[in-house]
């Protein structure tokens, strides 16, 4: 007689959404949109009551009682009416469409308590589950089996993700729990950690809606389904959301209302993982052009890539993204010097360091002639072909054959049409895309194609359901290892500066042309008032001085963070200290310069009288070339708070001007400014002020007797109180530029 099987006691373990629920035995569960399911799920496209679990003797069984859009089992087939049984493994199921919510489902049988050991993950080959992802550190996570099981992040560079939230130290991991290293996610199923199941992910948006504080819609209701593989063309007229359409999609500026999901997971709510699979190329360059492209890459390597990659590892990196896009003949030219599309091929290469598998592209053929339009697009489809989603916006219309799909977006961002490139025109019944453009002016082909079969063919159908507004904006990405960015930036600025032949011609030549002007006054006296009949050769000498290091000091900042706005906002979305970046600036620029003006003030000085005596530095002469480069440094920083707060580098060039002319008006040295109410207090505002302020102190000047300004004052004191009020000036412009360089990569700049 054959023994009878011990029924099945096992507990069942449902993860969805970054929700666990346990349910013993006893327990019948109901996954549905009602409110009152057991599992809940609030998705458009899941039925009110779209799956039934059970338990009986054998085990757990789940059964689609006939739900309205049907649930899919890891991309393998429908599971209707028949029952499928839970075979211990992580079943993974996807609920109303091959891009709907993931459901995992796990059973856990009771028996002895579970082994005890450790499972390291990482990038490196020795670790027990090796993750073939260049965002994963060498040991990146570990997890600890024992009674209970729980998962350490083992300081990695990118962070490790339990559900979509980063976690710091430790925390308990269940069964269908989503651990996230770099780029890749696991599930554990409660014996070990396993990949995604292979089927095809999909990339979604649902009801994306982006309104303006006035109420204005710069999207609505736009909604469409990308399978990886996919090339996507948006289309549309000006004005239509293309680019605003872009930063929903994309996360980093999220719609006001509605959904994107990659694979089922919601971009938005765990936007701090899921933006490692994103990679955007916007419509200006993202590379410093004075570079050559390997340099350019090994720089964007180091500050993307994790600190324990070796310089071998991110070459190889290089040289496979460069291979992709056709680059590697062109590896050690200057980008400056490549045509339009190499060098929009170089900014694609740059995204694709990080291996993401969403493509987002702003406007790549901009300014290309047809050939290499064609070119770029042709490149494109080879990307989207190798399993990423790509999604171009174009106003280019010549080469949208190469797409799977093209995106038209109407007047005030609503969908006109979504489908093959094929059935555009004849769904507007046009014989060239103008005619379809002139056709968007009628409003009702938003609703013709709301009811069309493509519609349903390419999107499929979403009901009423409301779709939550985002509570907050995605959290900014960490900062990690913001020394080691520093360093890496500071040596990226000096790359460029000395690839620049012209800002090199620049930094040597302003120091002697000014030099050589301050030796054109008259005079036998110099700096020594012993020797002069009265101060006024003194006087005009020290303005040269030091309106000529505020002059060096903002031209050469000026246009720097605005021409470099482009990159610094790609750069901070992943993951660039803004407080490295600011502070690499001023070091760099600084310091040059600092070397500027002292060899400006040392050949303005050469062959002059110097002052009399010394107050602090034992030289006279070095005592004023620090109180003009204190004045230069501090206009360096200046120069870029007026670079991060303007729009465009049209505008800085009158800003220069301005502030220039008001260190020469204001410096105290055309006539007094002490005393005079509300001018002597904006003149506290001016590094010229307490510059002019120091070397007169060491001078020992006072330009207008019978009127005392205390600031010039002919002791050691008052020239050490000079020059610390200059650094307190640089530490406060220094915090206006953190602040308008905050301001320029705000995320939602339309809420």
């Amino acid at each position: 007689m054959s023994p009878v099987p011990a029924p099945d006691l096992s507990v069942l373990h449902v993860f969805a959404g970054g929700r666990r629920w346990s349910f013993s035995p006893l327990q019948t569960v109901v996954v549905g949109r009602d409110p009152g399911c057991e599992v809940h799920l609030d998705d458009d496209r899941v039925s009110r009551e779209h799956l039934h679990i059970r338990h009986d003797a054998e085990g757990w069984w789940v059964t689609d009682p006939g739900s309205r859009n049907g649930t899919w089992a890891q991309g393998a087939g429908r599971v209707v009416d028949t029952p499928t049984r839970l075979d211990g493994t992580a079943l993974h199921l996807r609920i109303g469409a091959l891009d709907g919510p993931e459901l995992v489902l796990t059973t856990a049988a009771p028996g002895p308590p579970p082994p005890r050991g450790v499972i390291v993950l990482g990038r490196a080959g020795t670790c027990d589950v090796v993750v073939d992802d260049p965002l994963a550190s060498r040991r990146h996570c570990a997890v600890e089996l024992g009674p209970q099981v729980l998962l350490h992040d083992l300081s990695s560079f990118n962070g490790t993700f339990l559900n979509g939230r980063r976690i710091s130290g430790t925390e308990p991991l269940s069964p269908g729990d989503l651990v996230g290293v770099g780029s890749s996610t696991l599930t554990w199923d409660g014996h070990r950690l396993v990949p995604a199941p292979g089927r095809r992910p999909t990339f979604s948006a649902r009801h994306l809606e982006v309104t303006t504080p006035k109420g204005r819609h710069l999207l609505d209701d736009v909604s469409l389904t990308v399978p990886a593989g996919t090339l996507v063309g948006v289309i549309g007229p000006s004005g239509a959301g293309k680019s605003t359409l872009l930063g929903a999609l994309t996360g980093l500026r999220p719609a006001t209302r509605g959904r994107v999901t990659w694979n089922g997971r919601d971009l938005y709510a765990d936007y701090a993982q899921l933006r490692f699979l994103v990679g955007l190329v916007p419509q200006e360059d993202i590379l410093h052009r004075q570079l050559t492209v390997r340099r350019a890459l090994q720089f964007a390597a180091r500050l993307r890539l994790p600190p324990d990659t070796t310089d071998a590892e991110r070459d190889a990196r290089i040289d496979e993204v460069l291979r992709e896009v056709d680059l590697s003949a062109q590896v050690d030219q200057r980008i400056d010097s490549l045509s339009g599309g190499q060098r929009k091929r170089t900014s694609i290469a740059l995204e694709l360091l990080t291996a993401p598998q969403l493509l987002f592209l702003d406007e790549p053929t901009s300014g290309l002639d047809p050939g290499l339009d064609r070119q770029v697009m042709d490149r494109l489809r080879t990307l989207a072909d190798a399993g990423r989603v790509v999604l171009v916006v174009t106003h280019s219309v010549l080469a949208l054959d190469a797409c799977d799909r093209v995106l038209v977006l109407a007047t005030g961002g609503r969908v006109a049409f979504y489908g093959p490139p094929e059935e555009v025109l004849p769904f507007f019944g046009a014989s060239s895309y103008p005619a379809a453009f002139a056709a968007l002016e009628d409003q009702t082909w938003v609703g013709r194609y709301a009811r069309s079969p493509a519609r349903d063919a390419y999107v499929g159908r979403t009901g009423v359901v409301d779709t939550p507004v985002p509570a907050t904006d995605a959290p900014p990405p960490p900062r990690p290892a913001p020394l080691r960015q520093l360093r890496t930036l500071m040596r990226r600025n000096l790359a460029v500066v000395t690839a620049d032949r012209l800002l090199i011609a620049l930094l040597v030549g302003m120091p002697l042309v000014l030099a050589a002007m301050a030796h054109a006054f008259p005079g036998e006296g110099g700096l020594s008032l012993r020797a002069s009949e009265n101060a006024f050769e003194a006087q005009l000498r020290l303005i040269v001085l030091v309106v000529g290091g505020a002059l060096m000091g903002m031209a050469l900042s000026v246009r720097e963070l605005v021409g470099e706005r482009a990159i610094y906002r790609r750069e901070h979305a992943v993951g660039l200290s803004p407080a490295a970046y600011l502070l690499s600036k001023i070091l760099v620029m600084g310091g040059l310069v600092a070397c500027q003006a002292v060899v400006f003030a040392l050949l303005a000085l050469l062959g002059v009288r110097a002052p009399d005596e010394a107050l602090v530095l034992g030289s006279a002469r070095i005592e004023i070339a620090a109180a003009v480069a204190a004045v230069a440094v501090t206009m360096t920083i200046v120069g870029l708070a007026v670079s991060a707060t303007a729009r465009s580098a049209d505008q800085t060039m009158p800003a220069l001007v301005a502030v220039v002319m008001a260190q020469l008006v204001l410096c105290g040295g055309l006539f007094a400014v002490s005393g005079r109410a509300g001018l002597e207090q904006f003149a506290w505002l001016l590094p010229a002020r307490f510059g002019y302020a120091a070397t007169s102190s060491t001078v020992g000047l006072q330009p207008f007797p019978p009127h005392v300004d205390a600031l010039f004052a002919h002791t050691s004191e008052q020239w050490l109180t000079d020059i610390g009020l200059i650094a307190v000036q640089a530490v406060a412009y220094a915090a206006l530029a953190a602040w308008a360089l905050s301001r320029s990569v705000a995320r939602s700049s339309w809420r």
